[in-house]
């Protein structure tokens, strides 16, 4: 165990407290599910940073970390669709989006069976923060 897994299973941990202060209709758990986010979502970029700056990537956390992202994105999509802030056409590219996040998370696991390396790309990681950043914005509003 290092910060950068600490981490990794605090995202993970959060999840749960995100999706109940989304479901509360009180301004205050909505703004504290807003906070939540963003700092759950900072800590992807901390999390691999400070492996790869203090020479502690793991198995385990390699493993781990884009597992956190898509069940933080999932739930946060998914939470966002039952209240109906998503929704009719909306749904459409959120489909898109969760499709795309299981479809990738496959066939990572798939290659990693049969030995072959995917390491993420600059444009993967660009679009997770996008991704991420639009749904901030759609829970404040």
């Amino acid at each position: 165990m290092n910060l950068s897994n600490f981490l990794t299973i605090t995202r993970i941990v959060v999840i749960p407290i995100i999706v109940i202060c989304i479901y509360l209709k009180s301004p205050i758990f909505g703004w504290t599910a807003f906070v939540l986010f963003c700092l759950a979502s900072i800590t992807d970029y901390f999390d691999g940073y400070l492996a790869r700056i203090r020479d502690e990537v793991t198995n385990f956390g390699t493993f781990l970390d884009p597992i956190a992202d898509k069940l933080l994105v999932a739930a946060v999509l998914l939470i966002l669709t039952s209240k109906g802030v998503i929704a009719d056409w909306d749904t459409i590219p959120a489909l898109i989006i969760l499709l795309r996040e299981i479809t990738v998370s496959g066939l990572r696991e798939y290659l990693a069976g049969i030995k072959i390396s995917v390491p993420v790309s600059r444009i993967a990681k660009l679009k997770n923060f996008i991704t991420i950043m639009c749904f901030s914005v759609i829970n404040i509003v």
